[in-house]
C-alpha cells in the first residue's frame, strides 16, 4: 500500500503484487500469511488469525508453492501427533524480498509528483 504526495487533494496510491504466469503469486495477504504461519507453526491458526477460512489459507500456501521455484511452506497432516506447518528458507526469503520491493515501491511513490 503506498501513498504518496498531495497536490489540491489528489493522491498517489497504488497496491503492489507479484505474479507468475499470470496468477498471482507474492501479494500484501499472502505475505502476511505467511508470517503467520512462521509465527503459529499451523495453517490453521494463521488463517483464524486472520479471520480466513482454513480451507482458503491452505490453498493459497498451495498456489504460493506451486508458483515459488522452491516451496516457501512445508507441512505436515494432523493426526495423533497433530499438524503444522513452517516457512522454509525460501519462505523467510520471500517475505524479505517482498518487504524490500513494497519499501522501494513506496519511495518511487513518494518522489511522484502531480
Amino acid at each position: 500500500m503506498a501513498a504518496g504526495r498531495m497536490r489540491s487533494g489528489v493522491q498517489i496510491k497504488g497496491r503492489l503484487w507479484i505474479e507468475n504466469n499470470g496468477e498471482t503469486y507474492l501479494s500484501w495477504g499472502r505475505i502476511v500469511l505467511l508470517e503467520r504461519i512462521d509465527e503459529y507453526g499451523s495453517v490453521s491458526a494463521a488463517a483464524k488469525s486472520m479471520q480466513m477460512s482454513f480451507s482458503h489459507a491452505w490453498h493459497l500456501v498451495e498456489n504460493m508453492n506451486a508458483l515459488a521455484p522452491e516451496p516457501l511452506v512445508e507441512k505436515q497432516a494432523g493426526g495423533r501427533q497433530g499438524g503444522g506447518a513452517w516457512l522454509t528458507e525460501a519462505g523467510k526469503q520471500a517475505i524479505r524480498d517482498f518487504w524490500r520491493l513494497v519499501d522501494r515501491f513506496q519511495h518511487w511513490v513518494d518522489q511522484e509528483h502531480l
